[in-house]
């Protein structure tokens, strides 16, 4: 292994002493430096290997769902190249949003939770949860006089999936904190949205027009959106016997 890389391990590890003085102690000797330069990869990777693990456990996904196990034959108007895109985790960086809009049982969730596999194996830390887990935690938090600590704690994550928004209405205190998660995080983190309602249908979740137009507003502005179609995959996997993806 070449100086450059061992240097760049060694910053990224965090060992300073090993950086400033491993030439001096190979004193020229290759082999030393090849060995150490093997050693330095292997505790790389190994650290990474724990540190996606550990984004994973932390995302608390309800199933980890792979690309190879989503049938794409059943969207056939889903632009690939446009999802493939995604899993990059540049949208991130660049503080977009993901929404996919469709019936129930059509792989909604399926697709969301790659991307935010994705995320995590790129280093961003993501948080999963339906929105009726997440309003319920807010409203909790509220109630006991620490909403300020668990928003903040909210904010930490790179990519926040809300799962299935608009299966259920909530009541005026609910929508009004989701709108503080919603608002918090524009321009500044990515949300990521899974949903069975068209963005006319919102004043089904939210108490007025205008909540939801300013949810609309600010999760559209800057969103990559999908809208699948077709027939529930658990109407279709249980006449045939099979497991169908969530969402």
């Amino acid at each position: 292994m070449s100086a450059p890389f061992i240097e760049e391990h060694l910053r990224a590890l965090r060992l300073p002493t090993m950086l400033n003085q491993y030439k001096r102690l190979a004193q020229g000797m290759e082999e030393r430096i090849t060995y150490l330069g093997d050693l330095a990869a292997l505790e790389m990777e190994k650290r990474h290997e724990n540190g996606v693990r550990k984004r994973i456990v932390t995302a608390k996904f309800p199933v980890i769902k792979t690309l190879e196990s989503f049938d794409f034959s059943q969207q056939p108007a889903l632009p690939r190249r446009q999802f493939s895109d995604l899993l990059d985790s540049h949208f991130i960086e660049q503080r977009q949003n993901v929404i996919f809009i469709g019936p129930t049982g059509v792989g909604k969730t399926h697709l969301l939770s790659v991307i935010g596999v994705a995320a995590c194996t790129n280093g961003h830390r993501v948080l999963f949860t339906t929105a009726a887990e997440l309003l319920m935690s807010l409203i909790t938090a509220k109630r006991e006089d620490r909403l300020k600590q668990r928003l903040a704690a909210i904010d930490r994550y790179a990519f926040v999936i809300i799962d299935e928004l608009g299966y259920i209405p909530f009541e005026r205190e609910a929508t009004n904190l989701l709108y503080q998660v919603i608002s918090s995080r524009y321009e500044r983190g990515s949300v990521g949205i899974t949903t069975n309602l068209a963005f006319p249908d919102w004043t089904q979740v939210f108490p007025d027009d205008t909540a939801a137009s300013a949810v609309v507003d600010r999760l559209v502005h800057h969103a990559v959106i999908f809208e699948l179609t077709g027939d529930s995959y658990r109407l279709r996997s249980r006449k045939k016997g099979g497991n169908p993806p969530k969402g």
